[in-house]
């Protein structure tokens, strides 16, 4: 199978888009290949499709592999319709506006995009606000870690004291096997030292069965934000330091709830062309 290709780093969140109509059916065994190594190797993948609604607002569909939602992914795909141009993209105060559909979100995305020097954007996306926040504590050797899920559409996360954890990926499997019987599409483990602003993350997608160490999650950014707005009990507008980088996440703040959250970061487009699959 020769499918054309996208492949985009939003903050080292390395994700190829596939531009070519394939069946959803088979889209968790095309994109496990295409991350592997011995393949043009990426974080994740996305499939472009067309709009639910071909005479709405949308450009177009983005459709993730395992149906997870994906902020650097919206993100990535605006700098790229941006890039080849769109009847539907409008350009007002020195910004490109991006309309998406992408799944685990119900609504239009919007993503606003700037062209920065050396080829790169600033894109920044307003992000689906999360469904739940629910404390919980996790047994691990003999002590309680404390923790927060962030519920999402289409994908949650779990925020945790990294520091207090000898091994990550222990402590990633008791999450995951304390989940079986639930339903979900996505998690990751946030594993986020706070006095520093660095967090790890750790993303598994049920469908592919993948389990990838991300160099930036904006999805868990996203997250960190939300928490940290409602332990402040304010607005935030801060960094989430990250082994690709930065990302800046704002979540407005009203009447003791988050009413609305931005994520910000550098998106650069790497590769495009043909690939090959068995």
């Amino acid at each position: 199978m020769k499918l054309s290709f996208i492949k985009t780093n939003p903050t080292e969140n390395m994700t190829v888009f596939i531009l070519d109509p394939v069946p959803r059916s088979m889209y968790s065994d095309i994109s496990k290949k295409i991350m592997d190594y011995s393949s043009i190797c990426a974080e994740q993948v996305g499939f472009i499709e067309k709009p639910t609604d071909g005479n709405g607002e949308a450009c177009v569909r983005l459709h993730m592999m395992g149906g997870e939602f994906c902020g650097n992914a919206a993100r990535a795909l605006a700098a790229v319709m941006v890039r080849k141009g769109d009847a539907k993209i409008r350009f007002e105060n020195g910004r490109y506006l991006v309309p998406l559909e992408v799944s685990g979100a119900d609504e239009v995305l919007c993503c606003e995009v700037v062209k920065a020097d050396h080829g790169k954007y600033i894109t920044t996306v307003k992000m689906p606000l999360h469904h739940a926040l629910v404390e919980t504590v996790i047994p691990y050797r003999g002590k309680d870690i404390t923790g927060t899920w962030i519920q999402f559409e289409g994908i949650m996360h779990l925020i945790v004291d990294g520091e207090q954890i000898e091994s990550k990926e222990e402590f990633f499997n008791i999450v995951k096997n304390s989940l079986a019987d639930e339903e979900w599409e996505a998690f990751g483990i946030m594993f986020y030292n706070e006095p520093d602003g660095f967090m790890e993350p750790l993303v598994y997608v049920r469908s592919t069965d993948s389990t990838v160490w991300e160099r930036g999650c904006g999805s868990g950014t996203t997250a960190v934000g939300i928490y940290t707005a409602y332990k402040s009990n304010r607005e935030i507008d801060m960094e989430v330091r990250q082994p690709g980088g930065s990302l800046r996440i704002k979540a407005e703040w009203k009447d003791r709830e988050v009413t609305s959250v931005y994520l910000t970061g550098d998106v650069s487009i790497v590769a495009e062309g043909m690939l090959y699959i068995d």
